[in-house]
């Protein structure tokens, strides 16, 4: 398990524009940074999470996994949205998660 320490988040620097400085909580393990907000949705209150490495490289979905229980819980299912191409934002190599209210369940599964 790794050890997470909190930062300054873009909010609480009064830093960046639109759903960037909506991010409240930031944290580190040294080998990814993780910043997230609460989106209020028709499903309740849902985290999205933004997830980051220091090589600026891809993420394996084990470590994404790893992360969301490290951090937001074992039992709590996150999403990760690949969306239509006119919606498409690629600026950063940065994974987003969104993570659905406590006990939600999908329709579906594996």
């Amino acid at each position: 398990m790794s050890k997470w320490i909190g930062k300054p988040s873009p909010k609480s620097m009064h830093t960046g524009a639109g759903w960037f400085a909506e991010l409240d909580r930031a944290y580190t393990d040294g080998e990814y940074a993780v910043m997230s907000r609460v989106v209020e949705t028709e499903w309740g209150q849902v985290v999205h999470a933004c997830i980051r490495n220091a090589e600026n490289t891809d993420i394996p979905w084990a470590e994404k996994q790893r992360i969301k229980n490290e951090l937001l819980g074992e039992e709590r299912i996150a999403l990760e949205v690949f969306p239509k191409n006119s919606e498409l934002v690629d600026q950063a190599n940065m994974y987003h998660l969104w993570v659905l209210p406590a006990g939600m369940k999908l329709p579906f599964g594996i």
